[in-house]
């Protein structure tokens, strides 16, 4: 038993420090899969968020809100979506 404490033990002393040292050379292909999954979830929001607006100019149009509530809602949806485009361009 003290045979597999001891290789444990030799095991982690040498195989964590190796793993932090080739940790920065893994490093960028991590922070390209993150940019892509961060413009993915950038779409989608946009798409949401366009679904909100329709949503909201149905609702108008309906007559479950009034035009002052509706123009103030609009307006931060289309600010929110101003902003995610703009996000969007950047990359």
């Amino acid at each position: 038993m003290d045979f597999i404490k001891d290789y444990f033990f030799t095991l982690v002393v040498f195989i964590v420090p190796i793993i932090y040292s080739i940790q920065p050379l893994l490093l960028p292909a991590l922070t390209i899969r993150k940019t892509s999954n961060n413009t993915s979830a950038l779409s989608r929001k946009k798409n949401i968020l366009y679904r909100q607006i329709k949503e909201l100019e149905m609702e108008y149009d309906i007559g479950n809100l009034d035009k002052e509530d509706f123009l103030i809602r609009r307006s931060e949806l289309k600010a929110e979506v101003s902003n995610v485009l703009y996000k969007l361009k950047k990359k």
